[in-house]
């Protein structure tokens, strides 16, 4: 199905029209699109690091079932509970639905044939000889996917995926919904255990102390694992959310000098929206539309032209 593309400004500003929502929901046969729609086939390199992906599992559907079902189960009948619970599902819906896209989605792949056509580009390329082709600006080569990868920013083992150009965005997505789950958690799980530790020392209106000693304990490990990885993730994720709006990547900043800005730096407003699309409307939303997807296509980049250096000049002493 093929519709007229949105309109530049509608997209830029974010407008919630009927175009907006059309263009939302077409799919279209483009390369561009396939490409972001391409998802990581299960090799062995995969499979080893499946275990990862496990662990995690395990310590999120944890801190969810005792935050659900031991603290606020029981509590459904009241207006305030149902009020939490549907705001706490929507980010944990989020929370999963951006993991799957993280471990899912294909970070990016150089296209075939890229770069043997030089045109008239003068500019040195970087061949991988590994993976026998050319690489793109700001494309790395994985150890551990054995590939070359498109804007790679690193490898996650939690997620089992190098973190690139097409699955940045769900990255971002998923430490903030966790971060977002976790916050609820601990806000509303404190309370619920004061009044537990306070009725288990005084034996108030307690019928089975050992089944009441036993649900408090894991929802006492369950608040303090939420706990440890709030306090965890805050600088993590202010770390990732900088690196997005100065447009550099983890192994960028490696190498970044003290003070110095990325060529690729074109305003914080188009870094941020090369990751997560131009509508601010689909900025939550963890999966690629014609409506939210990123701006760009991994191979070729806008540079800022006052900090554009050719690598094969020297530059003039005074």
């Amino acid at each position: 199905v093929t519709v007229k593309p949105l309109a530049a400004s509608r997209a830029h500003f974010g407008y919630l029209t009927p175009a907006v929502l059309l263009d939302f929901w077409t799919i279209r046969g483009s390369p561009k699109l396939e490409a972001m729609l391409r998802t990581r086939p299960f090799t062995s390199e995969r499979l080893y690091g499946m275990g990862f992906i496990v662990i995690v599992l395990m310590i999120i559907l944890g801190i969810h079932s005792c935050f659900v079902f031991l603290n606020w189960f029981p509590k459904l009948w009241r207006v305030d509970a149902v009020l939490l619970m549907l705001v706490y599902h929507v980010f944990f819906f989020n929370l999963v639905a951006s993991f799957y896209q993280c471990i899912m989605t294909d970070p990016g792949i150089v296209p075939p044939n890229w770069g043997f056509y030089m045109g008239d580009e003068t500019k040195r390329r970087r061949y991988c000889k590994m993976c026998n082709v050319w690489k793109p600006d700001r494309t790395h080569h994985c150890s551990i996917c054995n590939r070359c990868i498109l804007n790679m920013d690193h490898h996650c083992p939690w997620i089992n995926n190098c973190v690139g150009f097409y699955n940045r965005k769900f990255f971002i997505q998923l430490l903030t919904y966790v971060y977002l789950s976790l916050t609820v958690v601990v806000l509303f799980t404190f309370p619920e255990l004061w009044c537990r530790y306070w009725r288990l020392i005084t034996y108030d209106g307690i019928s089975n102390p050992t089944i009441e000693w036993i649900s408090t304990i894991l929802l006492t490990c369950a608040f303090l694992m939420s706990a440890l990885l709030l306090c965890t993730l805050t600088n993590f994720i202010k770390f990732h959310v900088k690196l997005v709006l100065e447009n550099y990547t983890t192994i960028e900043n490696l190498e970044r000098e003290e003070g110095a800005r990325s060529k690729f730096d074109i305003g914080r407003r188009r870094n941020w929206e090369q990751v997560f699309g131009s509508n601010p409307w689909f900025w939550w939303l963890p999966m690629h539309t014609q409506a939210s997807r990123p701006i760009g296509d991994g191979v070729r980049w806008r540079v800022h032209y006052t900090r554009v250096i050719d690598e094969d000049e020297e530059m003039p002493h005074e």
